[in-house]
């Protein structure tokens, strides 16, 4: 069934949001992973963000976006209230790169290991790099997600990407640049 089938099917019997959910779930649960990176608070904001789309699902109106760039966009939301919240992006641990991990090609490319950098990034950058890259989502489609125009995620990635170089360790920048050189 396609997704304005079950939009309506969920808007007139709230049982069949069930299948919205089945839908959706594994993107926006990784999504909101990446943006975390703590499975239970993931659980928790994801919960939260079904929650409002099925108690808001009357609000919802077919428009220029699908339903599953609203459901991003409450997801972004919910994480942003979630950092609010707790406060955890004043939080900045300060970082300190051990030599063996540079020395692991495998650790080195990591999620894990450029999350710790991606996370001392403002929201707005994290959002627009894990959409990007890490869900490899296309700028139309994160332009319905963030609702914000092309042009401007494109030059905001670009300088997302330009503060993402200035965090992460000169070691590691300039092995990557010999690689791809």
């Amino acid at each position: 069934m396609d997704e304005k089938k079950l939009v309506l099917q969920a808007k007139k019997d709230i049982q069949a949001f069930e299948a919205l959910y089945q839908r959706y779930f594994p993107d926006i649960f990784r999504f909101v992973m990446y943006r975390v990176g703590n499975r239970s608070y993931a659980e928790e904001i994801v919960s939260n963000t079904f929650f409002k789309a099925m108690d808001k699902l009357h609000l919802f109106k077919w428009r220029s976006i699908p339903f599953s760039a609203w459901l991003f966009r409450i997801a972004v939301s919910e994480i942003s209230n979630y950092f609010r919240a707790d406060k955890r992006h004043k939080k900045i641990e300060n970082m300190y790169v051990d030599k063996a991990v540079l020395d692991e090609k495998t650790e080195r490319f990591s999620y894990d290991f450029i999350h710790q950098y991606i996370k001392q990034l403002p929201e707005k950058d994290q959002n627009i790099i894990i959409l990007r890259f890490f869900e490899k989502k296309s700028f139309s489609e994160i332009s319905e997600m963030l609702g914000k125009k092309e042009s401007t995620l494109r030059v905001n990635l670009h300088r997302s990407l330009k503060k993402l170089e200035k965090l992460i360790p000169a070691e590691v920048l300039e092995d990557v640049y010999q690689k791809v050189s």
